[in-house]
């Protein structure tokens, strides 16, 4: 579904409606959804780290044939990395669960005040006062949560992260943003930035949307861990 016919079908959707899809894009019932995908992207991302950032690796193939494969892995990594993190910022799209998508669902005040209430009957064994400082914060964290996914949509990073991907799963000499003016190509470590913008603005939309929050400082630390386990015990051994 085209964007323009998706903003529409969200108008004519209910304020109830609207809220429960946004929370259901983000993480549903069998655990699909924009955080779960997240998730799975942090892994990758730290197995990238290490081939595509790390000298470990490199510092143990000589000149050869094999560093010509091992250039063309680097790249194939990182590439699969930019295509899979632009997805999350694909635009509307109701048959999407990328943060724009959830972004327009959950941009009005109908479900600012869904949220506002929900959060109060998560807290009715608190005093009154602190339940409503409580609930006043979630709709601000989604205030936040929007504006952050739109400078996001709007930023340089993301035009020119996202100019790359188009070329690379399109096979395209110009993109239709080329032809306007030029992109430039993404720099080394656009990719780290635009994920923990991504992780950013999906927190708050979870944290004030569903009432509950993940502890990504934690996941990152695991999945780092995990990779470093993994690449610091790899020795190479080249056929020259």
């Amino acid at each position: 579904m085209n964007k323009e016919r998706s903003i529409k079908e969200i108008e004519k959707l209910s304020t109830e409606d609207r809220w429960l899809l946004a929370r259901e894009n983000l993480s549903d019932s069998e655990n699909e959804g924009a955080v779960p995908a997240l998730l799975d992207h942090i892994r990758a991302h730290e197995n990238t780290r290490w081939l595509v950032y790390s000298s470990i690796m490199t510092e143990q193939i000589p000149r050869s044939y094999a560093a010509h494969a091992y250039f063309e892995l680097q790249k194939s990594v990182l590439h699969y990395e930019i295509m899979r993190l632009c997805t999350f910022w694909d635009p509307v799209d109701l048959d999407s669960r990328s943060i724009p998508t959830i972004a327009a669902l959950a941009d009005c005040s109908g479900v600012s005040e869904c949220v506002y209430c929900d959060h109060l009957s998560h807290y009715q064994s608190v005093e009154h006062g602190i339940a409503k400082k409580l609930g006043t914060k979630a709709r601000r964290d989604l205030r936040t949560g929007i504006r952050g996914s739109h400078e996001i949509e709007g930023s340089d990073v993301l035009r020119h992260v996202r100019n790359f991907r188009d070329k690379l799963a399109h096979q395209l000499e110009k993109t239709r943003r080329e032809k306007n003016s030029a992109v430039p190509l993404p720099r080394y470590g656009d990719e780290r930035k635009l994920l923990g913008k991504t992780i950013t603005t999906v927190n708050r939309l979870y944290l004030s949307l569903s009432g509950t929050g993940f502890d990504w400082d934690s996941a990152k630390k695991m999945h780092k861990r995990n990779a470093e386990a993994l690449w610091k015990g790899v020795t190479i051994s080249v056929l020259r």
